[in-house]
């Protein structure tokens, strides 16, 4: 299974954020219908501005005005982190729970740090470094300073949202409907080729609270496998500046981005 972000978290998702998602596996599904099938990525299909999509629109601004806290959770790994869109850095940490390898992350603008936790010959002193434009698509350093944990993009990928209602003792409003995946990062040819047109229509849930900031969005990618789980990503308010410290320069030599592909492997 090639290793996805969900988040993101969506923060960065949150993060970074991440969320964190991934290919499908093996399920044992008869996939000859949807060989053919095409992940090029769309635009979704905008359900428009008004109603709940609107107030789902306006729940997601918030989190490029403040610094945030992010939360990610997924099949394939847990993250977290803080970040400040407003001033373009973050920093997260993500666990694969396979076998619990962890890689630590740091955005400075269109500079990105990580080192990692727990694999074999690497030292975890040792800082590795890439510019935005070589990170690999759907890598967990695959972020947007402008767009941390991918909340914009997750909402307008959205093609149908209706209310689920309101608690009553919090205030927080439940919002559900369909996202096209294929105008996020999940998006890849193994997951289109396995459940062809399913992609563009995945179901999820969002969580608005009652000053009308999104803090919970659930990709229930269970909709199309088992296996894959649901890819969750939660917000909240840090209520203070980050200030994280850009690394020291890169120290080892030799190809970079395929270490980090093998690694996310």
């Amino acid at each position: 299974m090639h290793a996805r972000r969900l988040v993101a978290v969506l923060a960065t998702l949150t993060a970074v954020l991440a969320a964190t998602g991934c290919g499908p596996g093996d399920s044992g599904q008869d996939s000859a219908s949807t060989t053919e099938a095409s992940c090029g990525r769309s635009d979704a299909s905008p359900v428009g501005r008004q109603g709940e999509s609107e107030e789902l629109a306006a729940a997601v601004g918030w989190i490029s005005r403040e610094p945030v806290r992010v939360t990610t959770d997924s099949a394939e790994a847990t993250g977290q982190g803080v970040m400040d869109a407003r001033r373009r850095t973050a920093t997260m940490s993500y666990t694969l729970k396979k076998n619990d390898r962890m890689i630590l992350v740091t955005l400075e603008e269109d500079d990105v740090y990580f080192a990692m936790l727990n694999v074999p010959g690497i030292s975890f002193g040792t800082m590795y470094s890439l510019s935005r434009t070589e990170v690999p698509a759907g890598s967990y350093l695959d972020v947007d300073p402008t767009d941390l944990g991918g909340a914009r993009r997750l909402v307008d990928a959205v093609v149908s949202v209706q209310s689920g209602g309101e608690q009553a003792a919090t205030g927080k409003r439940r919002l559900a409907g369909a996202v096209d995946l294929t105008a996020t990062w999940y998006a890849n040819e193994d997951l289109c080729r396995k459940f062809g047109d399913k992609v563009r229509a995945v179901p999820f849930t969002a969580t608005v609270d009652d000053q009308g900031r999104l803090v919970e969005y659930v990709v229930e990618l269970h909709a199309l496998a088992p296996e894959l789980g649901d890819a969750r990503t939660n917000w909240e308010a840090l209520g203070m500046p980050t200030n994280p410290q850009r690394p020291g320069a890169s120290q080892p030599a030799g190809d970079v981005r395929a270490l980090l592909e093998a690694f996310e492997g």
